[in-house]
């Protein structure tokens, strides 16, 4: 229950402005949907070894109705990633989602000057497409293995 006093004329003119806000406060964020998380983790490997520094996205692939954010991890030394949402919530949206791969360690010259050593990852694997990698996260999935052969 809330309670309430007796007003001056001016301190009615704020408890009507508050009391107008408090239902538009009340309602910010809770019209739309949530999608479902779940932990997510697994290993990157490329050609069957661990592969370091190598940035993970799930993007899924979600209604309208129901967004869900995009999910990130960068493997460690030893390959492993875990995923954390766009807004620092562990896991990813359940469903499908697709993967994209991005070497943090790939040299970037300047336009026109060769590379000193071969990308890691095709580059397929770095770019959105209809072709693009898919994963199905699941309320309790089993860390995902991702081989990539270049």
């Amino acid at each position: 229950m809330i309670a309430l006093r007796k007003l001056t004329p001016c301190g009615s003119l704020v408890g009507i402005a508050v009391s107008c806000l408090i239902p538009v406060v009340a309602g910010c964020g809770s019209q739309q949907p949530q999608a479902e998380l779940a932990p997510a983790a697994g290993v990157v490997k490329i050609n069957g070894e661990p592969a370091a520094n190598i940035l993970v996205q799930f993007l899924p692939q979600v209604a309208e109705e129901a967004p869900g954010p995009t999910s990130t991890g960068v493997t460690s030394e030893d390959g492993t990633f875990e995923m954390t949402t766009v807004d620092g919530k562990d896991g990813a949206v359940v469903g499908w989602c697709k993967v994209v791969l991005v070497d943090m360690d790939e040299e970037r010259p300047a336009q026109g000057v060769p590379l000193t050593r071969p990308p890691r990852l095709p580059a397929n694997y770095s770019v959105l497409s209809p072709r693009t990698m898919e994963v199905e996260v699941k309320p309790a999935s089993e860390p995902f293995i991702i081989d990539v052969r270049s």
